[in-house]
């Protein structure tokens, strides 16, 4: 018998602060898939070795749930109709206070536990709505130290990101 808990992140930041790219690396970490356009809703198996023992399914939304909502329609649709419930989850979100709580209280109604990853770009250029966001009821939260640098090293600093994240997410699998 195994017992895990279902994690569901929420990358919070702005427009261009990395939330796609990131998790663009953290498959590849992890699924050995790589994308030049990353899909929407996309699940995957895992095939990190010390990962997939527990947990065997991954998702990513890819792009902010407010740059497809003309789609989605309200959050509740978007996960009734599109989110992809695997193990692992991974969504985004601009800076949107009542769009977070409402992924907060879905992923809830879905057993997840819910991690906030604030970036810290995104908090540079906006520290009281990340700050308000950050009071929500987060079973954990996350502050990525993602400064801004010149364009050509922006990918080598995301991959570090997404190399720790996939660290994390070892350590988690083995405590949960």
């Amino acid at each position: 018998m195994t017992i895990k808990s279902k994690m569901l992140f929420i990358l919070i930041g702005s427009d261009r602060t990395g939330k796609t790219t990131l998790q663009k690396l953290i498959i590849e970490k992890l699924c050995e898939q790589s994308y030049d356009r990353l899909p929407t809703n996309l699940g995957l198996d895992i095939t990190h070795p010390e990962i997939k023992r527990k947990y065997k399914r991954i998702s990513f939304g890819n792009r902010s749930y407010q740059e497809k909502k003309e789609d989605y329609g309200t959050v509740d649709e978007y996960f009734k109709n599109y989110f992809n419930d695997c193990d692992i989850s991974f969504i985004s979100s601009h800076l949107v206070p009542v769009d977070i709580e409402e992924m907060i209280k879905n992923g809830r109604k879905r057993f997840f536990n819910i991690f906030g990853v604030f970036l810290s770009n995104s908090i540079e250029g906006n520290s009281n709505l990340n700050s308000q966001i950050s009071e929500f009821n987060w079973n954990e939260r996350f502050l990525i130290e993602n400064q801004l640098v010149e364009q050509d090293r922006i990918e080598r600093q995301l991959d570090r990101i997404a190399e720790s994240f996939v660290d994390l997410l070892i350590n988690r699998t083995k405590i949960s």
